[in-house]
């Protein structure tokens, strides 16, 4: 399952659902020949990540945004296993949001994160700001949870929302067998109760559930231990040379000496470029696995061992590079933005090939390794 725009960037998007078969083909039992979309405003609904039920059913979350910029609003909506918008849900399986301590319309409120309780409840985390850019400053960390019916959970928060000063975005949660609740945002790491109670300082503990890295600028990932990974940039051969970097940090928000990850390109060293990791996951066995942005304009992959070198067992040195074949209407280029680990080690990473024509959307592209 991969969520997306439907529609162009720059004109009236929905969410969009894409299913495939284990070959690569779209699952023609899925929605419209394997496409499903949720429409929330008549402009921008941009999602930013997704969950899959144990029931089967798909919960895509983002943020919804009016034309005229004075809405915008967590966004949710929950697909059946085939495609159809849930009605059990919301209202017509789609539910939006916004914050105590915001004002309705605020300029910026996307929805970044989302976690599936055990119980069947759904925890989204976000951000909340009047700014229209986070380096405004005031920007709050940004929690709602929700009954599998996507009704706001009055247990939570005020009235099932939670909106304070924090670490900013929420990009990433984690839950413990008590219930508390670990939120990320790059380095930064926060903690609050299972009602919503932002606590004083971090208390170490065992992630027993977490969400999975979508596609973020420092994506970041809880491990079973507490610690936690996140991709970064780090220093290239000149001060106008950025390479790729993973870093891990103890559950208390410090850096872990074990774990030294220099920096790396996505591939030989080039000309001055930007390597950006853009989504990041955690095989069975403890290797790291990073894809992104290769020299400012490819598609790149690379994995790493547990102590953060990289895997010399992986493509070249670790790393796999180099832009998806080009067609007629595509021919500017590719990155990578998602990665996840399959069930059987073989590893999935999806991205786009982009356009010139900045009207014409990216294509969704797809590509699967082998673990060896």
């Amino acid at each position: 399952m991969i969520a997306g725009f439907n529609g162009s960037p720059s004109a009236t998007t929905a969410f969009g659902v894409l299913r495939y078969q284990g070959n690569g083909a779209l699952d023609a039992a899925f929605g419209t020949g394997g496409r499903a979309t949720a429409a929330f405003t008549n402009f921008i609904n941009m999602p930013n990540g997704g969950a899959l039920q144990p029931d089967g059913k798909i919960v895509v979350i983002g943020n919804a945004q009016s034309a005229d910029g004075t809405l915008s609003e967590f966004a949710v909506a929950r697909f059946n296993a085939n495609g159809t918008l849930d009605s059990a849900f919301g209202t017509g399986g789609k539910v939006t949001t916004n914050f105590v301590g915001v004002k309705p319309g605020g300029v910026s409120n996307p929805a970044t994160s989302v976690l599936v309780q055990p119980d069947g409840r759904i925890l989204v985390g976000g951000s909340a700001s009047q700014c229209p850019r986070a380096s405004c400053g005031g920007t709050k960390t940004a929690l709602a949870r929700y009954n599998a019916n996507g009704s706001l959970d009055t247990t939570f928060g005020s009235g099932g929302t939670v909106s304070v000063t924090a670490i900013g975005q929420a990009s990433a949660l984690g839950e413990d067998a008590a219930g508390d609740i670990f939120a990320l945002n790059g380095a930064s790491i926060a903690e609050f109760s299972s009602t919503g109670v932002l606590q004083s300082q971090v208390t170490p503990a065992p992630i027993t559930i977490s969400s999975s890295a979508g596609f973020q600028t420092a994506p970041a990932i809880f491990q079973a231990d507490g610690t936690y990974l996140v991709g970064r940039t780090g220093p290239g051969t000149t001060r106008h040379d950025i390479d790729a970097q993973v870093f891990k940090f103890l559950p208390t928000g410090a850096a872990d000496p074990s774990f030294s990850n220099p920096p790396f390109d996505f591939g030989t060293e080039g000309p001055p470029g930007t390597d950006l990791i853009q989504g990041i996951a955690r095989q069975a066995d403890g290797k790291i696995v990073v894809a992104g942005l290769g020299n400012g304009n490819g598609f790149g992959t690379a994995r790493l061992n547990t102590n953060g070198s990289l895997d010399a067992t992986f493509g070249s040195g670790g790393v796999v590079t180099g832009n998806l074949p080009a067609d007629s209407s595509h021919p500017n280029g590719s990155q990578a933005s998602v990665v996840l680990v399959q069930p059987d080690g073989k590893i999935l990473v999806i991205g786009q090939q982009f356009s010139n024509d900045t009207a014409i959307a990216p294509n969704i592209a797809l590509v699967r390794y082998l673990a060896s």
